[in-house]
């Protein structure tokens, strides 16, 4: 990175990779074959009256894979604007070229994505106040070109530094949700997805925290069209008709819930107690989402309490 003056940086980042290498003992990489070049522009504004700032990002990203094809390319431009009340909105507009996908059919042949576009905006009100929300909306393309809309909004209650309530809500609508189903075929799904996440935290002392969290995930899918690649030739999907009368269509519903007591005895000593209760229900649990949030609470598959103790011995 560079920067050029009071408020203004250059980053660059290079990556090459190729398709033998052994990425298991360097964490998580989003892929191997992969040879990129980024760019991002930041420009952050202290001087404009009546706000606090404003920052300007420009980002290039140019991921290729070894083969010269392009994996994930794209031109962004985003600013965000930090009012003098501390609340904050930012918006951002994406361009995504052409692509070509190496990874979904793994090993069934490669094709080809079309253009797409991107727009996301949030708001976020002053985290300092004893109540904050917060909203955002995102509509962009699905990999064949439908819309995808996510909606969301939260909120964190915190009357006091001992106490805590955050929740956050969000849900997508997918018209063309791409699925591998085996052998080169695809089929699009139109898909709704609910995912509400909650914790809350309560100290009960300088040393005693107790908190409790709750994440949900649920998506409904149903079958909509069908495709097939050509693996003898880089183009894009061809649509083929339903190659069977049995229905695709799946639930996805996982609830993860856990209560934690935390004690710390000493420096670098805790004693824990934490509770875990999750589930994931099968794929043809086709229920209103009110009852699937019902059975996954009911129907758990994970059920456990457990005590550590963690403690450091010596000075």
């Amino acid at each position: 990175s560079f920067i050029q003056s009071q408020g203004v940086q250059h980053i660059v980042r290079a990556t090459y990779i190729d398709d033998e290498f052994d990425m298991n003992d360097l964490g998580f990489l989003t892929r191997n074959s992969q040879v990129n070049l980024d760019y991002n522009f930041l420009l952050t504004e202290s001087d404009i009256p009546g706000i606090q700032s404003r920052t300007t990002v420009v980002s290039l990203i140019n991921n290729y894979n070894i083969d010269g094809n392009p994996v994930q390319n794209g031109q962004s431009i985003g600013r965000t604007w930090n009012y003098l009340n501390n609340d904050t909105f930012d918006v951002t507009v994406l361009y995504l070229p052409k692509r070509v996908d190496d990874r979904l059919g793994r090993g069934t042949g490669d094709f080809r994505i079309p253009e797409r576009f991107s727009l996301s905006s949030n708001f976020s009100s002053n985290p300092a106040k004893p109540i904050a929300w917060s909203l955002n909306l995102e509509a962009t393309q699905e990999d064949l070109g439908p819309k995808i809309i996510t909606s969301g909004a939260g909120i964190v209650w915190r009357p006091n530094d001992r106490f805590s309530f955050d929740l956050g809500l969000n849900y997508t609508d997918t018209e063309a949700l791409l699925v591998h189903q085996g052998g080169g075929s695809y089929t699009s799904f139109e898909a709704h997805q609910w995912a509400p996440k909650l914790e809350t935290n309560y100290f009960i002392s300088a040393r005693q925290q107790f908190r409790v969290t709750l994440q949900w995930n649920s998506l409904k899918a149903f079958e909509d069209r069908f495709w097939q690649v050509n693996p003898e030739r880089l183009e894009r999907l061809k649509p083929v008709v339903n190659p069977d009368n049995d229905p695709d269509d799946f639930v996805i519903s996982r609830l993860t819930f856990q209560a934690r007591y935390r004690w710390q005895i000493a420096p670098l000593s805790d004693l824990f107690v934490v509770y875990t209760r999750g589930s994931n229900l099968p794929g043809n649990s086709f229920y209103t989402f009110r009852d699937l949030l019902e059975r996954g609470w009911n129907d758990r598959i994970v059920d456990s309490f457990a005590i550590k103790l963690r403690y450091r011995f010596g000075s």
